[in-house]
């Protein structure tokens, strides 16, 4: 099994929120290349950042533990755009049936798709490298942040198309916290795109990257259940 955002950041359920935040800041300077003599562990340090975005907010690290809890529920209507709905626990080969329909119908269709907005992105950024200020190259790198929109639509349309089984509460959590890590990334792509202000673009990047490692995290969470 995977590493929970917890075991991560080395500390555990009941850290308080400084203990958090001194771990994080601890382990960020530990893998930090300055500190290493120039080497890094790059997919460490996306993996820190990940877990510190969910656990160093106290609403993100609130939702995390709640829907990591096997009895959890979220109303749609308390918790807009964060709905994972679930249903009771069955037996046997209906369980086995949904886990296997949610697995097909929603977990699938959603992994492929942010597979499609998370790797063009730096073949997009290498092209409109050759002159950002360019409206050709730009126009091009438009288009691409507007099928990322529209698949982001796509994407929200599935993961409220039906309930996750029980079983799988965890694997719906990291997935919710990808798509709206990949959401954030393509708003931050489109603020660069109206000013051309590179902080923007920057953080684009390193929104997706800790997207890539959460979907990196929730592929090895569902091969658990295959």
């Amino acid at each position: 099994m995977s590493e929970t955002h917890y075991q991560v950041l080395q500390v555990s359920t009941h850290a308080t929120a400084d203990e958090i935040k001194q771990s994080y800041r601890r382990l960020a300077k530990e893998f930090h290349p300055d500190v290493n003599g120039g080497s890094a562990n790059a997919d460490r340090i996306v993996q820190l950042n990940a877990a510190y975005e969910i656990l160093g907010d106290d609403r993100k690290r609130r939702e995390y533990d709640y829907l990591c809890t096997p009895a959890a529920t979220i109303p749609r209507q308390q918790q807009a755009g964060a709905y994972i709905p679930r249903r009771p626990p069955t037996v046997g080969r209906e369980l086995d049936e949904d886990l296997i329909l949610w697995l097909n119908q929603v977990y699938q269709p959603i992994n492929r798709t942010i597979g499609w907005i998370i790797k063009p992105l730096k073949n997009q950024i290498f092209e409109l490298s050759a002159d950002p200020f360019d409206d050709e190259l730009m126009g091009k790198f438009e288009a691409y942040v507007t099928e990322c929109q529209q698949h982001l639509q796509k994407i929200d349309k599935i993961f409220h198309s039906m309930p996750n089984p029980s079983l799988l509460a965890e694997v719906a959590a990291n997935l919710y916290y990808t798509i709206n890590q990949v959401a954030d990334g393509v708003k931050e792509l489109n603020f660069y795109i109206m000013n051309y202000d590179e902080s923007y673009l920057h953080d684009g990047v390193e929104m997706f990257k800790i997207a890539a490692q959460l979907q990196k995290e929730t592929n090895k969470k569902v091969k658990a259940y295959k």
